[in-house]
């Protein structure tokens, strides 16, 4: 018989419409057919994940996510900060889940079970936001940053991902600008920007959206975008074209990618990271981690397919 791999599987039991609690059975009988060794911790509070990954990780082979986007930041961060390399596995059950959409991984648990059993771990860079906080896929500012974390909880468990895009155009109508000065990698500039986020990741927020052809998940490299403030109809008009379309215009918006970034705002701005709110803050350094942490994908060519809603 041969020997059996050890697995933490760390469930938050109400993300998204609570899917996990239905389906736990069905992956923990994945995993012992499979011949893993399976321990499970829940989360109760939010910290719960990343102080479990941080006191057990040494001991074992795998740690398995069954949350959202934010309890995954939770796990990576745990991970950082034990100083382990133990790979790290994803199976989405959130609201936006935009890391899974990012990893072409599928909603379904059952799918995402299977890519568990079958991937394998690929290095993924990692953020440091102001060296105490990291991130997985983005830190953000500005207009759409607060959906994530101000969305109802209520309105996510009963509408889903449609909450966010409410809660979005709701919002829409409170855009005010931020006087930034932005400094990366050669690239220098100040001005008022509605929104600005730095990623590693094909989609934020549900919102908005990547070519994937400009982003790669473990080359060092951020993709850097920043809105500048509309001055009139027209020009709000234009952005929301570009974005929605995937054209940049520095007119309007920069895009760029750069590994160390340093922005300096003349007030206090609140700041989200991995769709949670990161605090207020009047100055920001980012820096990406290369390769920092293993996660579990499909071969390159099943991880490119199209992003599996079921």
């Amino acid at each position: 018989m041969p020997q059996s791999k050890k697995v933490l599987l760390i469930v938050n039991p109400i993300a998204g419409k609570r899917k996990m609690r239905s389906n736990i059975m069905d992956v923990l009988d994945a995993f012992s057919k499979h011949q893993y060794l399976t321990a499970t911790l829940t989360t109760t509070a939010r910290g719960d994940a990343a102080e479990y990954v941080e006191r057990y990780a040494a001991f074992f082979d795998l740690i398995v996510c069954g949350g959202g986007d934010g309890t995954l930041n939770e796990i990576i961060s745990g991970l950082i900060k034990s100083r382990q390399r133990t790979p790290i596995a994803y199976i989405p059950v959130g609201t936006t889940n935009d890391m899974a959409r990012t990893l072409s991984l599928p909603r379904s648990v059952k799918k995402s079970t299977q890519v568990v059993l079958q991937g394998e771990p690929v290095a993924h860079d990692v953020g440091t936001f102001n060296e105490t906080q990291y991130f997985s896929y983005t830190a953000s500012f500005g207009a759409f940053t607060k959906v994530s974390y101000a969305t109802p909880q209520w309105l996510k468990r009963h509408f889903g991902h449609f909450a966010y895009v409410l809660d979005t155009f709701a919002s829409m109508g409170d855009l005010h600008p931020y006087h930034a000065k932005v400094t990366c990698e050669g690239f220098t500039t100040e001005d008022d920007f509605i929104f600005g986020s730095i990623t590693n990741a094909t989609s934020v927020g549900g919102v908005l959206h990547f070519n994937r052809k400009d982003v790669c998940l473990n080359d060092g490299k951020f993709e850097v975008l920043l809105v500048r403030n509309p001055r009139n109809p027209l020009e709000l008009r234009n952005i929301l074209h570009g974005l929605m379309h995937k054209k940049y215009d520095a007119r309007y918006v920069f895009f760029l990618h750069a590994s160390q970034i340093h922005l300096e705002f003349d007030k206090m701005t609140a700041w989200t990271v991995d769709g949670e709110f990161a605090g207020d803050t009047q100055t920001v350094d980012i820096s990406n981690q290369q390769g920092a942490v293993q996660i579990i994908r499909l071969s390159e060519k099943k991880s490119q397919e199209p992003y599996d809603s079921t």
